[in-house]
């Protein structure tokens, strides 16, 4: 498999894998969370599902930027929102900055949850494309996971009081990662081809080592 193809569908699955994360690490922090701002179990409700909110929203609207402004540039939108939320609920300074950080995350994982696979599905040649789209639901799973382990990891580590805020405050490093790894991968074939730069499109796909390139840009021109 074509190195270059294989490192910018690692990069697209990331945001996968901060989907995972996101949406699972706060279930180490529900308890002193409740304690810190004195919450209702309804209210505790509202903070834990603040971000599927977000994610509602973000997965139906996150097409639009991604239509407009290219599929790579609407992902480094998403990491910002991943690192403003991860940064904004490890300072909040009161109940409704901390849940307005997790709707803000939530609209990055809505539209990551959409953007990636479908970064991933137009750089990909046909015969490798179910395989690397995979590898997106894969990082999910394995967010999940890693949020847990985190979670361990920093509940041994003995911060006290500000436990919960390393807890969520975390997820900003795998954030500031994405968005740096996502200036280093190329826009997507597809889009280039849609707003007339066919030329880059090719070498897109030429790069990513699709040995029918020639007939795969050409219905990718036709069907745009």
């Amino acid at each position: 498999m074509n190195r270059y193809l294989v490192k910018s569908s690692a990069v697209a699955a990331l945001g996968g894998l901060l989907f995972g994360f996101d949406t699972a690490v706060i279930a180490g922090a529900t308890e002193a969370l409740k304690a810190q701002y004195s919450l209702t179990p309804a209210a505790l409700g509202l903070t834990v599902s603040a971000a599927l909110f977000g994610t509602i929203i973000g997965a139906m609207f996150g097409g639009v930027p991604g239509d407009r402004y290219g599929r790579r540039g609407s992902l480094r939108v998403t990491a910002v929102l991943y690192l403003i939320s991860a940064l904004g609920c490890a300072f909040a300074f009161d109940w409704y900055s901390f849940v307005g950080a997790r709707f803000i995350g939530g609209l990055g994982i809505g539209a990551s949850s959409v953007l990636g696979p479908m970064y991933i599905a137009e750089i990909a040649p046909p015969r490798l494309r179910g395989r690397l789209v995979g590898f997106f639901q894969f990082n999910v799973v394995f967010g999940i996971l890693l949020a847990y382990f985190s979670n361990y990891v920093i509940g041994t580590m003995g911060f006290g009081d500000a436990e919960w805020r390393w807890k969520m405050g975390i997820a900003a490093l795998p954030a500031l990662l994405f968005l740096v790894l996502l200036f280093a991968i190329p826009e997507s074939p597809r889009w280039l081809a849609k707003r007339g730069r066919v030329g880059e499109a090719e070498d897109v796909l030429i790069s990513s080592g699709d040995p029918n390139y020639r007939q795969d840009l050409a219905e990718i021109v036709k069907s745009v």
